[in-house]
């Protein structure tokens, strides 16, 4: 079974290539996947929803 998990940027003006891969490498750490990711008409990074394996032991 899987459970999932919506994060967002503190600021989508702020947010640069190494906060992003920062943000996402730490999820990474436990056990998060990033399976898609939303980005505004601007094309700034909103949101992204991440997948973990609830029996990950």
């Amino acid at each position: 079974m899987y459970e999932y998990k919506i994060i967002k940027p503190e600021s989508i003006w702020k947010t640069g290539d190494a906060v992003l891969e920062d943000l996402f490498n730490k999820h990474a750490s436990q056990g998060w996947r990033v399976i898609s990711v939303a980005f505004n008409q601007s094309g700034h990074f909103t949101k992204a929803v991440l997948e973990k394996n609830k029996n990950r032991g």
